[in-house]
């Protein structure tokens, strides 16, 4: 007479599998729980990013941009957006950024570090005082540069020959550019795409 049933060795060999299925899937759920956080602090701060972007865009669209200074101590920075009219100014904590009567925290998961860099914050100026001359001016018809006389021809007026410049050729633009950068850092690296961009173009 045949008895069929399970022996010791195939019982251990079923709980072990069922032990590796059930692991697997806690590991899964964690990760899947992580991936859910994770993804939702970083969609908030994409969201407070182009939000504050946008508020200050809007000033500096609408009213006429003198200068931009900076100050900083040991906890913020403070940009200060010089209008013609009145003064608008940035904190920058490493948590969070104020500007007017807005504050919009950085946002993190506790796992991923997320912090704005405000000791580092890169303010680029242009104006018309940079003019440039057109180079290798014939006066008197005859062929030879007399002057802004690109000796070398390397495209430039070096040292040696701007004792040649000539005011009546000389171009300047009418337009300045500012443009400021809050840095981010997201996680272990610094990514462009986190940093806080702002720039304006105007007449002098």
């Amino acid at each position: 007479m045949n008895k069929k049933g399970m022996t010791l060795v195939e019982v251990i060999i079923s709980v072990g599998l069922i032990a590796i299925v059930m692991l697997f899937l806690f590991s899964l759920l964690i990760d899947i729980e992580y991936e859910n956080k994770h993804a939702s602090y970083l969609k908030e701060n994409q969201v407070n990013r182009a939000t504050i972007i946008k508020t200050v865009q809007e000033d500096l669209l609408n009213n006429k941009l003198n200068d931009v200074s900076i100050s900083t101590n040991a906890n913020t920075s403070s940009i200060n957006f010089i209008f013609e009219n009145f003064v608008s100014t940035m904190v920058v904590n490493k948590d969070s950024i104020t500007y007017g009567n807005e504050t919009w925290p950085i946002e993190t998961n506790g796992n991923d570090e997320a912090y704005y860099d405000f000791e580092n914050i890169k303010i680029s100026k242009s104006s018309a005082d940079n003019c440039s001359y057109e180079l290798n001016i014939d006066s008197n018809g005859d062929g030879i540069c007399n002057y802004n006389c690109d000796t070398n021809n390397n495209g430039i007026l070096d040292e040696s020959e701007k004792g040649t410049l000539n005011n009546s050729f000389r171009s300047c633009s009418n337009y300045k550019s500012i443009r400021v950068i809050v840095p981010a850092i997201t996680g272990s690296d610094e990514n462009d795409i986190d940093d806080l961009e702002f720039y304006y173009i105007g007449l002098v």
